[in-house]
């Protein structure tokens, strides 16, 4: 059995993009890939905001944790 993971790869790159400091909603949408691509204007809306050092912090964690679990789901089955 293959395991989906959480996010897409889009969506991870973003994050990560994000947790590294990049704030610029237009550069985190140029991470997108496949259909994605065609959303830009709606994808680069979605990414403005207020996303501080602290917020990455956070996320950071979070997918340390999604990534450790993934792991062990995948090395039981």
């Amino acid at each position: 059995m293959r395991l989906e993971p959480l996010f897409g790869v889009s969506g991870r790159r973003m994050l990560d993009a994000l947790i590294q400091g990049e704030r610029t909603p237009q550069k985190l949408a140029t991470l997108a890939l496949g259909t994605l691509r065609r959303k830009m204007p709606e994808l680069e809306l979605a990414l403005t905001g207020q996303f501080t050092e602290h917020h990455g912090w956070l996320i950071q964690g979070a997918l340390e944790l999604i990534d450790l679990l993934e792991r062990q789901i995948a090395e039981s089955w």
